[in-house]
């Protein structure tokens, strides 16, 4: 059957249906399986080389016209050029059969098995993008990459950040926190002192002495023309026993008190006489003042002799010689 030339619209519906048929190479005879026609016909030409343009994919359309049957696809058969993928999608939408691969075969005329399509990278390769299409599914995307694990913070590190965020706290707080704190430690400080005065005020002004009455000893413990100095720092007296007052031997008590100002004069026992430290003045051992600023003698104190045999100095009892009280029976004891 001589070839036909056949139009653009015979070449697109035979490109629809897969009408491209693989012509068997002229080192191996054309079998039906092959080239799908019967074994009466003639030998068909040498298979030609794999389309690399739109005049061989035409040239081949045309010599496939002709053909009785076209062979069986191969399902694992690569595409060969963008032409063979448009035809496989647009038969794939028509609901067609698939588009025939063209079969590859070796120096001996065997077939070779097809090889398996790869993928570059992550990318899916030529086969599985067509096969998506036929089957309408979406192109698989490729699995995002994992994540690396953050990096460990050292428990030195973090505990020192921990330490440097809680100082800012407490140094902002102290700072805003200060003044008030001060404030209020001065309010309580104020109250504080006017509660001391108030409870001061309710409190009498009063001071604890020691008893006014009480007893210095028996009358042996001083012996005539002596001083006794025992008592002057507890109770402030001077406990004499002398025969220079009118000629008689007697014991009477000489208050510690300077008649001047108030100061507390000392026995001079050398020189028989009390010396006041202050300003200088001076007394007998009778008490009588011979010397210095003083106005007047030193004053006695009430003395007595107890029950029990004792001596009893009183002094809330006080005597003036210059008032002639030093005659009062209760200022002196007389020495039998």
């Amino acid at each position: 059957m001589a070839d036909k030339k056949l139009t653009t619209e015979e070449i697109l519906a035979l490109a629809r249906k897969g009408g491209v048929a693989p012509k068997p190479t002229a080192e191996s005879p054309a079998t039906e399986e092959s080239v799908g026609a019967s074994p009466s016909e003639a030998p068909a030409k040498p298979a030609a080389a794999k389309p690399s343009s739109t005049a061989d994919i035409l040239a081949a359309a045309r010599a496939g016209g002709t053909s009785a049957a076209a062979p069986k696809a191969s399902p694992a058969a690569k595409p060969g050029s963008t032409a063979d993928i448009l035809a496989a999608a647009r038969a794939g939408k028509a609901g067609g059969a698939a588009a025939p691969a063209k079969p590859q075969t070796g120096g001996e005329g065997v077939k070779k098995a097809p090889v398996a399509a790869k993928s570059v990278g992550d990318r899916p390769s030529v086969a599985d993008m067509v096969k998506a299409a036929r089957e309408g599914a979406p192109t698989a995307v490729p699995a995002a990459k994992p994540k690396l694990p953050a990096k460990p913070v050292l428990p030195g590190k973090k505990a020192a950040e921990e330490s440097t965020r809680r100082s800012f706290f407490a140094e902002a707080v102290t700072f805003v926190t200060e003044p008030f704190m001060a404030a209020w430690i001065a309010m309580g400080a104020i109250g504080a002192i006017w509660g001391l005065a108030v409870a001061r005020f309710m409190m009498p002004n009063m001071i604890v002495e020691p008893p006014t009455k009480f007893k210095i000893g028996p009358e042996s413990d001083y012996p005539p023309g002596t001083v006794s100095t025992k008592w002057k720092a507890e109770r402030g007296i001077w406990v004499v026993n002398t025969d220079q007052y009118n000629g008689k031997q007697l014991i009477y008590a000489l208050l510690s008190v300077c008649t001047h100002l108030g100061c507390t004069p000392n026995w001079l026992e050398g020189e028989q006489k009390f010396k006041c430290p202050c300003h200088g003045s001076g007394f007998y051992i009778t008490g009588i003042n011979f010397e210095g600023p003083a106005p007047r003698p030193l004053e006695r104190v009430g003395i007595r002799v107890a029950p029990d045999g004792s001596l009893e100095v009183d002094k809330s009892v006080k005597f003036q010689e210059e008032l002639g009280q030093w005659g009062d029976a209760a200022s002196f004891v007389e020495m039998a």
